[in-house]
């Protein structure tokens, strides 16, 4: 990571939490007194632990060149679940960026998320080494944290640093009330979206799912948001083609993607969040099911095994499970259902 790279995250890091800090100014006031009715938040269904690390790890490069000591853990490793991601990522942003701004050199952060027992709430722990994190950031995290229904404990302890601790609903029937509008009562149950939009012409292979595997008016059989114009479009088929061309490859990770786009890890993440909704890994990962899916379609003969080497699984087990994640059924279902119908 070169210094302009440190610095375009610093700027960005200092831009956003201006925005943030002016949006719920003129958004959250009125006449003195806090208000969160005009606000509305937007959950879908995300894997939690991975949008938290990849947020996240997009702050080492900063950390590293201050020599701070940056450590992440989530238990699980994957956990879906419902949450505002827009909200989300400026509440790790501000969190962060304050702890990264007040630590010294050789300082430590160490950010922890975790499941509570029923599987409906995600804690986050973050922990420093520095001193005591200023108001206003803390502030605009604690509007935040309640416009998503979380809540937020802060205590510092002299000579040990800052705790922040933070709690949220993921369960898809703690936000029902407010979107029930938006989408099906049983809409939790059900696996992950695709996110490819219908009016743009890509050039991935075809997926076929069970009957009536739909929410509200719009089939979970996309994979990528609506790309506003060409060059996104262009973007988006390029990144598609790298995915594609490493395949089988089980290493191919987003260091490398990144530098296939011509790009930093950090520009190729908040281009695809932008873009698609989903981190680096998650974009992968669909492609990855999604070219399953043709191969099983294409060769119904093929075993589990073959199709999950074919498209850079080394583990069959694993690729079983991350397919029943994306499509809602167990590869030998999917294929019996080809054999069947063919």
């Amino acid at each position: 990571m070169n210094i302009l790279n440190i610095l375009l995250i610093v700027i960005i890091i200092a831009l956003s939490g201006y925005c943030i800090s002016q949006k719920l100014h003129q958004q959250g006031t009125d006449n003195g007194i806090q208000t969160y009715e005009r606000l509305k938040i937007h959950v879908s269904n995300n894997d939690i632990m991975q949008y938290i690390r990849e947020t996240a790890e997009n702050f080492k490069p900063l950390m590293e060149s201050k020599s701070i000591h940056f450590s992440i853990k989530c238990t699980p490793e994957s956990m879906m679940g419902w949450i505002d991601i827009d909200i989300i990522d400026k509440i790790i942003l501000l969190l962060l960026s304050d702890m990264v701004k007040n630590s010294n050199p050789d300082g430590k952060i160490t950010m922890e998320a975790y499941t509570n027992k029923n599987y409906d709430h995600i804690i986050i722990r973050i922990n420093d080494n520095a001193v005591e994190l200023p108001n206003a950031g803390i502030i605009m995290v604690q509007q935040l944290t309640t416009m998503h229904r979380g809540t937020l404990q802060k205590e510092y302890y002299k000579q040990h640093g800052n705790m922040i601790l933070l709690v949220f609903p993921i369960s898809k029937r703690q936000f029902q009330e407010e979107h029930d509008e938006e989408t099906a009562p049983d809409e939790e149950t059900k696996p992950s979206a695709f996110h490819i939009p219908n009016n743009i012409t890509l050039n991935i292979p075809k997926i076929e799912l069970p009957a009536g595997y739909f929410t509200g008016k719009e089939p979970l059989g996309n994979l990528i948001q609506q790309a506003y114009n060409s060059t996104d479009q262009k973007f988006l088929q390029q990144a598609i083609n790298c995915v594609k061309e490493h395949i089988d490859d089980s290493e191919y990770d987003r260091e490398q993607f990144a530098a296939d786009m011509g790009a930093s890890a950090s520009t190729l993440y908040n281009k695809l969040r932008a873009l698609t909704g989903m981190n680096v890994t998650t974009f992968i990962r669909d492609i990855r099911i999604k070219t399953a899916c043709q191969l099983a379609k294409d060769n119904p003969d093929l075993r589990v095994s073959d199709i999950a080497y074919r498209v850079g699984f080394r583990d069959p087990k694993y690729f079983a499970t991350t397919f029943r994640k994306v499509t809602g059924m167990q590869p030998k279902e999917y294929i019996n259902q080809l054999r069947i119908k063919n």
